[in-house]
Order: structure tokens, then sequence, then C-alpha cells
């Protein structure tokens, strides 16, 4: 996980401002420190120097566990704005393929409508088709009949005509 360079550079600062505390600090703890061997040959004023000390070391180590807990906090904050980080980053994919599988579904129910409306033609067509050979079997029939009765209607008139011919043969 990278730090952000906003955070590595306030980070940065801040370090940077600890190292000059603690720089200065160290100058006091010296300049302490002179002050203790001149003021070596004062028991009375040794004892005053050495409680001095022991506070201001007292008020480092509470600089220094200040600069830990700030450090905790710190670090804990980027973790949870890493995780934040992820959260959005994971519910802009949710949104993505929301927005994908949604496209996806009007387009099979648009493709869902053209079949139901390509089946309807087609039912009506299918329809229109078998009235079509129930009408062409209907007239088939019709000219079959017709021209049975056409053959028999020939064979009346050739029999008719056969009958008379032999009948002109008879009266002659």
């Amino acid at each position: 996980m990278s730090i952000p360079e906003d955070l590595f550079l306030s980070l940065k600062d801040e370090n940077d401002e600890l190292q000059r505390q603690l720089t200065d600090l160290n100058y006091l703890i010296e300049l302490r420190e002179e002050e203790l061997a001149e003021l070596k040959n004062s028991s009375g004023i040794i004892a005053e120097t050495q409680s001095k000390l022991e506070r201001n070391l007292l008020e480092i180590e509470q600089m220094q566990n200040q600069i830990a807990i700030h450090r905790q906090q710190y670090i804990g904050a980027v973790k949870r704005e890493a995780s934040t980080e992820q959260e959005l980053l994971e519910s802009i994919e949710t949104e993505k393929a929301y927005f994908t599988i949604r496209e996806e579904f009007e387009s099979a129910k648009n493709a869902i409508t053209d079949l139901q409306l390509q089946m309807k033609d087609a039912a009506y067509l299918y329809k229109e088709n078998i009235d079509l050979k129930s009408k062409i079997a209907e007239l088939e029939s019709n000219l079959e009949l017709a021209l049975l009765d056409n053959q028999f209607l020939k064979e009346d008139i050739q029999n008719a005509s056969i009958g008379n011919t032999q009948t002109f043969n008879e009266e002659e």
C-alpha cells in the first residue's frame, strides 16, 4: 500500500519539526549538563539542577509518548483512508457491473419483444397458409368435379351424337 504524497509530505514536515524539537531538547540538555558541571560545588544547587533535569527528562519522555501516539493515530488514519478508498473502488465496480447487466437485460427484453412480434407474424402467416391450402384443395376438388362433369357431358354429347347419327342413318 502506498502512502499518498500529501500525507507523506505532512509526515515529513512533522518529522522535521520533531527533529528540530529534539535538537532543541538536546541543546537544552547540553545546557543543563553544563550548568550541572558549574554547580557541582554547591550541593543545594546540584539537587535543584538535578530536579530540573529530571523534570526535563520527564517532559521529553512525555513528548516522545505524544509523538508515538500521534504516529499511531496517523497510521490508523492512513489505513482507514486506504480501506475507504478500496470500498469506494469496489462500489464503483459494482455499479458498473449493475449498469452492464441492466443494459444486457434491456437488450434481451427488446429481443424477446421482437421475437414475440415475429412469432405473431409467423402464426398469422401459418394460419393464412393453411387457409390458402384449404382454398386450393377446395378449388382443386371443384376443378376435378368440374372436369368429371365436363367428361360426363362430353360422353353424353358423344352418346347423343352417336345416337343421332344412328337415327339419322336409319332414317335414310
